[in-house]
This record gives structure tokens, C-alpha cells and sequence, in this order.
């Protein structure tokens, strides 16, 4: 029996678990939609922009934590996917990324919107690989998924010639592959233990391969177990609950100089779940590279990432959660830490407390926003982040935990919010679904929300409205001050064009208004935009564009 190899590929998509298929369809993959009409358990959903598309596909995998599927056309298709690909291998996520391609004869002939994948994806995919042979299909597509989850997770790109897929193949036979999860050995659980019993002020720094419901437990109970204080990387504060007397912090762009002053006192990091990156590491001061200051345990599913950018104590190419898990099973140390861990919570609560400012002449103070919706928002919402200053206020004052989930992008790649916000919205109806965007951020996918109202998701969104490109702003004033370029917007009327989308819009000129706007928001059961006109003169959390001014004049 014979079968055509786009029915193939979609069966393969069945057996991997897949539901959702996020595209911009295209002519070069009819084949793989024109299946897609007939498979019931895959929904379809079609984006506004590839780079959407891809967004929406992460922010699919992040709330999941299981592999997601994009599906572009050649040429101009994946190079506006590009941008997720690239954020994709950032966040260690694992994505599929299945791409049309020419057809075979014309492959070396410069074919309309051809384009060597290999050569284009070479730096931030895993394995790029372009299928010819329909017989190999099956078998590329399950070593794909298992490649996009073993070891460092990452992107997978698959290209598939437009012929190839209509072709038949001999076989309709594919085999699904267990990715293997390597475990903690004796010899490295007493190492581990006899760090922690000399350790005076130690420090677990959780990251993104905990995102898990399964690994988030992990952590809380190794933590607790060892009354050891936790700090989570950039983007993944809710690996931990933030009033957990154990809770020491996001380490986050520009980490508080009081909370930086008590890090000095570690002797012991515990690195979990994460590759210790440059933004969690405040560009590699902490822990530092080549050589940390503290004794530094590495748990990290990929030998090639422990060790590579700095020497570690104790290097463990292990699966993150199982390594929690094992530990949990011996008995904690009798070095108990309760004074440490007191002093970095209290530092920690301190710098979320927020006295509500007066507004400025200029618009609203985000802090005041961020407040609000931190005390509005239910237990379980889940958070959607775009890149932006105005993250700053969110990361610092707004409490996660393992229910109330944050979903953003590592890379720092503007336009994830929306529609990751989309696709948290589509996959989780019944909870509340927030994003916070900048308006540079909104104004590169906020087409989305026409998806959004095709396929019934209703997110909120609020977007921080400065007429401006905050963060490079914020650089501009503090290298070159009084001297702006290229930073300011001219927006559009946002009111009237998310009321265009068929979103309910709310506008907020004033702190006291948002209240009344939020809480309207979350009863309508409706897409919801609410756009906040914010202070640009109080450009972040740390600092006032006057401030920054007067610290380069000295």
C-alpha cells in the first residue's frame, strides 16, 4: 500500500502528539494543507505574519513545555520566520520548523524563492536537513522531533520540496523516538551533598528546562528539602512561587544594586535548567567566566554546554528535573541557612514593594499599572511579556508562581507578545490570558489579533503607549544624552484600530482609570485591549531620562 507523502507527514504530526499547526500558508506546501482538511485532531491556525506565526508557535511550546510545529513557504516565508527560529535556539526551545521548498529539478537553478537552508539556518538550528526521497520522510520527521528535544533543546528546520510531497511512498511506516534523559550518578550526589554541607551562603539559579509542571515541582521540593534560596533567569520567575520564603530573586537586564551587593556573599551556585547565559549572568560577572568566584555546580542535559564559557566544580550532563528528583531522595544537609535565606527574601520583597506615584506631566508612571494588575489578576492568569523597558516594571513588581505563568521570549525578540498571547489564549480558554506590549512591539505583530478573532481567542492585551523605542531610548540618554534619533513614533490611534480588529478598547490617561478598564476587561470573556499612555521621562524602573542625563554629565 501506497501513501501520498503529505498524508504521511501529517499522520507522523499525529503520532508526535501535535494539535496545533501554526502558518501563513503558502503554495509550496499545498500538498501538506490540502491533508491537513481531513486530520480532526490537528487544528490549523492561520497567522497574519510568519514571524507571528513562529511566535505563536513558541509561546505554544513555552505554556506546554512539549514540541511545537511551524509550517512556512520558501523564500520570503522563512526568512520572516527567522526571527523565531533564532528565538528558539536563545530560549532552548524545542520548534519544528517545516518549510516548502522549490521543486527538485529546479533546486540549483535559482528557482523562484529558492533558497540552501542549510546554509541560511546553519548557526541557530539544530539540524537542518531537506527531504528528496519520499520513503525517508517518515524516518527524517521522528529524528526531527527527537533531535529538537534531546540534549540542548532547540529548532529543527525541515525542507520539503513541493513535488516530493506529492509524490507516493512505498511505506506509511514511522517510529516515533524516546528521547533518552540521562540521571545523576552516586558519585556526583555525594559530591553534590558535600558541597552543600560546607556552603555558607548558597544559591540555586533555576532556568528554563524547569519550565515543566514536573520540574517546577521538582524545584520547590529540593528547595524546600534543603531550605536552599532559589533565583530564577531572565524570563522564568515563575519557575518558583515569589512569596516563597525561599524566593531570592529574577535575575533580570540590570539586577538591583541591593540584591547584587548580598550575591556577593555566595560561595555555592547551583546552576539548574539553565546555560548560564550573558543576560542571566549580568554579561558574565555573575557567575563570572572563565572562572566564577563561587564553587559552581552545572546541571545541564548537554555535556558540550557544561564547562564550555566557564570551569565548573561539578559538571553534570543530566536531565535538570531528574537530577532534583534524585536528590530529593537523600537527606538533607544538618547546615541549616535560615538567616541567608531570610536576608535575600526580605531584599527581594522590599524592591517589589510599590508606592503608588502620582502621575507624571507627561503620562503614566508604568509601575502604577503593573501594580494594579498584579493585585487584580487571578492565581492562575498567565502572563505574556514582550521585550521592552516597560518589562522592567512587570519583572519587578508583578508575582509569579508555578499557576500564574510568565511566557516570554530570552532572546529579547520584540513582537512575541501578542501572539504568544494568542496561542495561550487558544490553548488555555478558561484562564485568563494577559500581555503586556510596548507600542513598538504591537506595531510589529499586533496583526495578529485578527487571528485572535478568527479563531476565538481573547487575550487582553495592554499596551504601553511612549511614542517611543524605550529601551534604545533609555542607551541614547545615557551614551549620547539630549541627542535622540531613530527612537521616536508616530503612533496610530490604537483605540480605534484594536475597535477595527473587533477587540473591546479601553483607553488609559490616567492611573486611577486603568482599575475600571482591567476589571471590565476581565468579565467581557472578549478580546480586550487596553492601551495605557505612559510616561516616557520615566523611561524604566531604575531610572527617569533626566537621571540618565545627569549621571553621563558627571
Amino acid at each position: 500500500m501506497t501513501i501520498r507523502a503529505a498524508d504521511l507527514l501529517v499522520q507522523c504530526l499525529v503520532a508526535h502528539g501535535i494539535d496545533h499547526v501554526y502558518c501563513v500558508p503558502g503554495e509550496s506546501y499545498l500538498s501538506v494543507l490540502d491533508s491537513l482538511v481531513d486530520e480532526q485532531s490537528i487544528q490549523v491556525i492561520t497567522c497574519r505574519h510568519e514571524g507571528g506565526a513562529g511566535f505563536m508557535a513558541l509561546g505554544d511550546m513555552r505554556l506546554r513545555t512539549t514540541p511545537a510545529v511551524l509550517m512556512v513557504s520558501r523564500g520570503p516565508g522563512c526568512m520572516n520566520a527567522a526571527i523565531a527560529i533564532h528565538s528558539a535556539q536563545q530560549d532552548a526551545a524545542p520548534l519544528v520548523v517545516f518549510i516548502g521548498q522549490a521543486e527538485r529539478e529546479n533546486l540549483r537553478r535559482d528557482a523562484f524563492q529558492g533558497m540552501n537552508y542549510e546554509r541560511v539556518f546553519v548557526d541557530v538550528a539544530k539540524w537542518v536537513v531537506e527531504v528528496n526521497d519520499p520513503n525517508q520522510l517518515a524516518d527524517t520527521v521522528c529524528m526531527a522531533f527527537k533531535i529538537a528535544q534531546a540534549g540542548t533543546p532547540g529548532p529543527v528546520v525541515i525542507s520539503l520540496p513541493e513535488d516530493m510531497l506529492e509524490e507516493h511512498c512505498n511505506s506509511a511506516a514511522f517510529y516515533p523516538r524516546q528521547v533518552v534523559k540521562s540521571t545523576l550518578t552516586l558519585a556526583d550526589t555525594e559530591a553534590i551533598l558535600q558541597s552543600l554541607s560546607t556552603a555558607k551562603h548558597p544559591l540555586i539559579i533555576a532556568g528554563g528546562l524547569l519550565k515543566s509542571q514536573d520540574g517546577k515541582a521538582a524545584l520547590l521540593q529540593f528547595a524546600e528539602q534543603f531550605s536552599l534560596p532559589v533565583a530564577t533567569t531572565v524570563r522564568h520567575a515563575d519557575l518558583f512561587p515569589n512569596g516563597h520564603p525561599l524566593f531570592a530573586g529574577h535575575l533580570t537586564v540590570g539586577l538591583p544594586a541591593d540584591l547584587a551587593t548580598i550575591y556577593e556573599k555566595i560561595d555555592l551556585i547551583i546552576a539548574v535548567g539553565t546555560r548560564l547565559g550573558d543576560v542571566t549572568t549580568q554579561s558574565f560577572a555573575f557567575p563570572a567566566a572563565p572562572k566564577a568566584a563561587q564553587k559552581l555546580i552545572h546541571i545541564w542535559p548537554d555535556a558540550e554546554v557544561v564547562g564550555r564559557y566557564r570551569q565548573t566544580d561539578i559538571g553534570i550532563a543530566a536531565d535538570p528535573t531528574s537530577v532534583l528528583r534524585s536528590l530529593c531522595q537523600n537527606a538533607a544537609p544538618t547546615t541549616a541557612w535560615n538567616e541567608w535565606t531570610a536576608q535575600l527574601h526580605t531584599t527581594v520583597s522590599e524592591l517589589r514593594h510599590w508606592q503608588t506615584r502620582p502621575d507624571a506631566e507627561d503620562g503614566v508612571i508604568f509601575g502604577n499599572i503593573v501594580a494594579q494588575a498584579d493585585q487584580m489578576l487571578p492565581e492562575d492568569a498567565i502572563l505574556c511579556l514582550d521585550a521592552g523597558n516597560f518589562g522592567g516594571w512587570v519583572q519587578r513588581l508583578f508575582r509569579f508562581s508555578p499557576t500564574r505563568k510568565l511566557i516570554g521570549p530570552s532572546s529579547g525578540a520584540m513582537g512575541y507578545g501578542v501572539p504568544a498571547a494568542v496561542a495561550c489564549a487558544l490553548l488555555e480558554p478558561e484562564k485568563k490570558v494577559v500581555c503586556f506590549v510596548g507600542d513598538g512591539g504591537f506595531l510589529m505583530t499586533g496583526s495578529e489579533l485578527a487571528t485572535a478573532q478568527q479563531f476565538g481567542a481573547a487575550p487582553i492585551i495592554i499596551i504601553s503607549d511612549n511614542s517611543a523605542y524605550g529601551t534604545i531610548r533609555m542607551h541614547q540618554e545615557l551614551h549620547f544624552p539630549k541627542r535622540k534619533s531613530a527612537t521616536t513614533l508616530l503612533n496610530p490611534d490604537f483605540v480605534a484600530m484594536a475597535t477595527a480588529y473587533g477587540a473591546n478598547a479601553f483607553l488609559v490617561e490616567q492611573s486611577d482609570q486603568f482599575a475600571s478598564a482591567l476589571e471590565q476587561a476581565l468579565h467581557s470573556n472578549q478580546l480586550c485591549v487596553i492601551v495605557v499612555r505612559t510616561s516616557l521621562e520615566h523611561i524604566s524602573v531604575n531610572a527617569t531620562i533626566s537621571q540618565l542625563r545627569h549621571v553621563d554629565s558627571e
